[in-house]
């Protein structure tokens, strides 16, 4: 849904090119003359908002220049005193599927805490090997993230 605002909004180059392209088909058709084409092109390449734009083809019949990506940010709403999340933010667990290569990181960052870390304290407190604290936790951090990092999205989302 459009707001009103929408108008306010400012375009890029991409979508003044745009306009004077659908502005060039609607000359070949003939509803536009030579003169009026020229006034209209030089008016959209001037053109700073996307209601200068719409303005240009307010008269004539499809095609006209998709402005759809000059819109106003999504807005955050709050339900509830959650936030609500619009569709370009960043996917929640509950959205990403675990693949081969997640399980078997996560596997490996289970046996690391499970393991590892017991292991660990075991050798520091007998040995007096304090420093295999290090890479059982930099295996620990490293296979938890890269198991999140190789799940891929739900399919359908």
């Amino acid at each position: 849904m459009e707001n009103a605002d929408d108008g306010e909004i400012r375009i890029s180059d991409a979508e003044r090119d745009e306009a004077v392209t659908a502005l060039g088909a609607h000359m070949s058709t003939g509803r536009l003359t030579l003169a009026e084409y020229e006034d209209r092109c030089s008016r959209a390449l001037a053109a700073r908002t996307r209601g200068e734009l719409e303005q240009l083809f307010g008269d004539l019949p499809a095609p006209h220049p998709d402005l759809r990506s000059a819109t106003r940010p999504a807005q955050l709403v709050r339900s509830a005193g959650r936030r609500v999340r619009d569709a370009n933010a960043r996917r929640g667990s509950d959205e990403l599927v675990a693949t081969p290569a997640s399980a078997a990181l996560g596997f490996v960052a289970a046996l690391s805490l499970f393991l590892g870390i017991p292991a660990a304290i075991l050798l520091t407190v007998v040995a007096g090997v304090w420093w295999v604290f290090i890479p059982v936790g930099v295996v620990l951090i490293v296979a938890g993230a890269s198991s999140e990092a190789a799940k891929k999205p739900k399919p359908g989302t």
